[in-house]
């Protein structure tokens, strides 16, 4: 009896898993796939082309979503495609946590994800300088780490408002101001978490002088 009952909970929590774990807080963020050779389509509906197909526990950036017709699909940016794609929802959960994605943390790391190319060896969003960065992914293909030091590098949004930039050479005051406080300090280091995201600042006298991204998972 104590054996069918374990199994029970064992495809109970099987199932909810397939539907997806936890939930989309915002957008960008990261999904895990939960099946398969799980198809994504140019469009999001069954019949429209299909451009490719992800793997069990591929990661993905996730743009946002759509709901058409009472059912929910994600849209996705691929790694072998240009433009973003759609994945049917039952098939993607989210990588963080719903309290990681609502924090200033997590906005940081997406925003590093996209400008240093989550998927190795397919940069679309910018060239990388390679006396300015590090990166290091994973068996997957997946960016894990990217670290720079060269003075002007920033991490943040590519742009788009620098006053939500790290840049090496900022000072640290600039922490704080978008990140609150940290979850260590010391008087050379200041490390952030969002779930298994790390980022690490590394100080002195007052300034920025070299940062971190790390996937600790």
């Amino acid at each position: 009896m104590k054996r069918l009952i374990l199994a029970v909970l064992i495809a109970l929590l099987l199932v909810s898993f397939a539907e997806g774990a936890g939930k989309f807080a915002a957008f960008p963020t990261v999904g895990v796939c939960t099946g398969d050779s799980v198809r994504y389509r140019a469009k999001p509906d069954t019949k429209s082309e299909i451009w490719g197909s992800l793997s069990l526990n591929e990661k993905v950036i996730v743009d946002g979503q759509k709901v058409i017709d009472g059912e929910t699909w994600y849209e996705i940016l691929p790694k072998d495609a240009q433009d973003s794609a759609y994945v049917y929802g039952k098939y993607l959960a989210p990588y963080f946590d719903e309290e990681a994605q609502k924090s200033p943390v997590h906005a940081m790391v997406i925003d590093i994800l996209q400008v240093y190319s989550p998927y190795e060896e397919y940069d679309y969003y910018t060239e990388y300088g390679g006396e300015e960065v590090k990166r290091t992914y994973d068996k997957s293909g997946w960016l894990v780490r990217v670290e720079a030091w060269k003075p002007g590098c920033s991490f943040g949004n590519d742009g788009q408002d620098e006053s939500k930039n790290i840049t090496i050479g900022d000072d640290v005051s600039k922490l704080t101001k978008l990140f609150g406080e940290p979850n260590m300090k010391s008087d050379s280091e200041y490390e952030y978490t969002a779930g298994t995201s790390s980022l690490t600042f590394k100080t002195e006298n007052g300034k920025i002088t070299r940062m971190i991204y790390e996937d600790r998972k």
